[in-house]
């Protein structure tokens, strides 16, 4: 049987040998994409998938205010709805009235044919959302790192390459 002190001086020794090595950062998760979201991820992906969960990469998730573009919306009802962003798509799901959890799927759209114009000043919290639907969408995100993110991963996304420059043509008459 040992005493305190052997096992102490043993621990010691053993601490004194081992190799030292820097601290390793960890890596980020899949699921640090979603913030605050990973508790309704399975939900999301089920409801974003048509017949299974969808098995892709979500990109980043938020919550904002959806509404149809134009007029006054005094007395809609107004529910913080999850807006998600895939590689490829743009979905949003409604919310349920007491659980406020995801419910349903109500929108998607392939982000090629979305058209996406920031309204107010930097950093952009109102996004007009057009595309191959008859009325436009007005997304009003939230002051959040998330909503921040989102709109401008948004807008890069659907930001439209610049035109090619012609190269001037030089007059050439005497």
């Amino acid at each position: 049987m040992e005493d305190e002190a052997g096992v102490e001086q043993a621990g010691a020794a053993d601490a004194m040998t081992a190799p030292t090595t820097e601290p390793v950062e960890p890596q980020p998760s899949p699921r640090s994409n979603l913030g605050g979201f990973a508790r309704h991820e399975r939900r999301l992906r089920r409801l974003m998938g048509r017949t299974t969960a969808y098995p892709g990469r979500i990109d980043i998730v938020t919550r904002c205010w959806v509404s149809r573009d134009g007029g006054m919306h005094v007395f809609a009802a107004r529910f913080l709805d999850f807006a998600v962003l895939t590689p490829d798509h743009l979905y949003l799901c409604s919310t349920g009235f007491f659980s406020r959890r995801p419910s349903r799927r109500v929108f998607r759209e392939p982000i090629s044919r979305l058209v996406v114009v920031p309204r107010g000043p930097e950093p952009q919290h109102i996004l007009r959302i057009r595309g191959d639907f008859e009325n436009p969408l007005l997304f009003e995100m939230r002051d959040t790192p998330e909503g921040n993110a989102f709109a401008r991963e948004l807008i890069e996304r659907t930001r439209l390459p610049d035109p090619p420059k012609r190269p001037a043509v030089e007059d050439t008459t005497p």
